[in-house]
């Protein structure tokens, strides 16, 4: 079972002063990659633009020769401040003004901003979870709705490591500290998982029917004991920023629900950890172990804008996982799941390292009321090992350009570009790079979907064309179009294909930016 780390020493929660000294700037990059002068200039001269340029504006500077500017729009604020710094113009769907119905209900959307108008009384400096929470419901001891529907702007600095394995007087927590509260039903002793897995083997007496009883009942109880720990809902006009190269919060499920206007930057989020997954012998020919903790969740929530974040599974990567029925023992969900209606996300300059169910938009084929949302962004982000859904889509018009696909080896991987139900994904300018032994016709794949649009994708450095690959043996083609161009939405500019890996590997995850506090 996870056993998190000391904790940092509390910090009494509270409003950043005024005169809050100025961290250091962010450290080199420890993957970066300096592009050569000649190939830079080379490619300057063959930009392909698609609508008119986009002008980024950053408290990093002018916009770079070479795609998007890595940085926001800081509008008279402080160098390096990411948390007065709002979306660049026209820098995807997160940029984007107009209507949105989430579960049906029209908001009004304006380009993201997040919490870039909190008063000095609603900017808080955290270093532990109880104090994060704090900050996120705005009073000292607030609940989860105080947070969930708190629209307050504020501005959260995040500093050092934040392990929401933590109770709060400082206290480490263990899986073992939630299922020795719960007792099981008939027994007088505690819960055990040890004993939910010997009790439900397939097996054995159980055999393949869906768990119940009383060790069903103390593991959902000792799950909801963990959720109230470890779950937190982040409300609307709110940015969360990480402050140095050091900013994390682990073990957390962190959940923008029913929110607007809200930006997340500079953070690692690492190892969303479920305790106890449940058994669930019908997923699947062979059953499967679900839990139910993303890094990141973004549900029924508009304009929201993540950027230059690590996103993993801190000391459980997929491949550290034990089998269990002969099934990985799944301790994690997504990395970033953007479902339940979310609509009008930029994902850009992010890691998303070393796991399986990685970025799921939009939650379920039965979810019709999700027509017309989850329009999302993704681009100049890092995928490394991961095993599927970069991103899987639903219902959604999504643009994944100028990102960089990564396999050291053959592990889990499974597919990148999954077209689900009426989904219409475009995917421009994306350099890909297998481990011998991989099919490129397993990139993308198709779960209910009609059509993907690809364009200027490379396979391992030279051109390819990867739905066509995947149709050449697929019993229903995929279409190679989409049903929008995302020109019509917004101006973006493309990086030449060579060029994404040496950008995104210089640019791309947490540290990369200068932060500091406020002066």
């Amino acid at each position: 079972m996870r056993t998190p780390p000391v904790p940092r020493p509390r910090r009494a929660i509270g409003p950043t002063p005024a005169s809050a000294l100025t961290l250091p700037g962010a450290r080199p990059g420890t993957r970066s990659l300096a592009l050569p002068i000649a190939l830079a200039v080379g490619m300057a001269g063959v930009l392909v633009a698609v609508g008119p340029t986009a002008v980024a504006r950053s408290a990093e500077g002018p916009a770079a020769a070479v795609g998007h500017s890595p940085g926001g729009h800081s509008p008279g604020g402080h160098r390096g401040d990411l948390g007065r710094e709002t979306i660049s113009p026209d820098d995807g769907w997160a940029a984007w003004s107009g209507p949105t119905f989430p579960e049906g209900v029209e908001r009004q959307a304006r380009p993201t901003t997040g919490g870039a108008a909190a008063t000095r009384s609603e900017v808080y400096e955290v270093d532990t979870w109880h104090e994060l929470r704090d900050a996120l419901a705005g009073r000292e001891g607030g609940s989860q709705n105080d947070a969930r529907y708190n629209d307050t702007p504020r501005i959260v600095y995040v500093t050092g490591a934040i392990d929401a394995f933590t109770a709060s007087d400082g206290t480490p927590l263990t899986c073992e500290d939630f299922a020795s509260q719960v007792t099981v039903e008939g027994t007088g002793e505690p819960f055990s998982m040890d004993d939910y897995i010997a009790h439900y083997d397939p097996a054995g007496p159980w055999g393949r029917a869906d768990p119940s009883g009383p060790l069903e009942q103390a593991r959902d109880a000792a799950a909801r004991l963990q959720a109230a720990q470890t779950q937190q809902h982040v409300g609307s006009n709110v940015t969360i920023v990480g402050v140095g190269d050091d900013a994390q919060i682990s073990g957390a499920n962190l959940r923008v629900r029913d929110a607007h206007n809200v930006i997340l930057r500079n953070l690692r989020f690492s190892d969303g950890y479920d305790c106890f997954p449940q058994w669930d012998p019908g997923d699947g020919d062979a059953g499967n172990w679900n839990s139910a903790y993303d890094n990141v969740s973004l549900w029924t929530s508009t304009s929201v804008w993540v950027d230059h974040s690590t996103f993993d599974d801190g000391a459980h990567p997929a491949d550290s996982l034990p089998v269990v029925y002969g099934r990985p023992f799944e301790v994690h969900d997504g990395l970033l799941d953007i479902t339940h209606g979310s609509d009008l996300v930029t994902v850009s300059y992010n890691e998303f390292l070393s796991h399986d169910k990685t970025m799921l938009i939009g939650s379920s084929d039965s979810r019709t009321q999700d027509r017309g949302q989850h329009r999302v962004t993704l681009h100049h982000n890092y995928w490394e090992d991961i095993g599927q859904r970069a991103p899987r889509v639903r219902y959604g018009d999504v643009h994944a350009y100028n990102n960089y696909y990564r396999q050291t080896g053959t592990g889990s991987f499974q597919y990148y570009w999954g077209s689900g139900r009426e989904s219409s994904l475009v995917v421009e300018n994306n350099a890909v790079r297998l481990a011998r032994g991989s099919d490129p016709a397993n990139v993308v794949g198709a779960y209910g979907g009609t059509m993907l649009s690809e364009s200027g994708t490379t396979l391992n450095g030279r051109r390819a064309d990867l739905v066509a690959a995947y149709n050449a043996t697929a019993s229903t083609p995929l279409a190679d179009e989409a049903r929008w161009a995302p020109s019509d939405a917004y101006r973006y500019r493309l990086l030449p294909t060579a060029a994404v890996p040496w950008v995104v590997m210089a640019r791309a995850g947490t540290g990369e930016l200068r932060s500091v506090l406020p002066r």
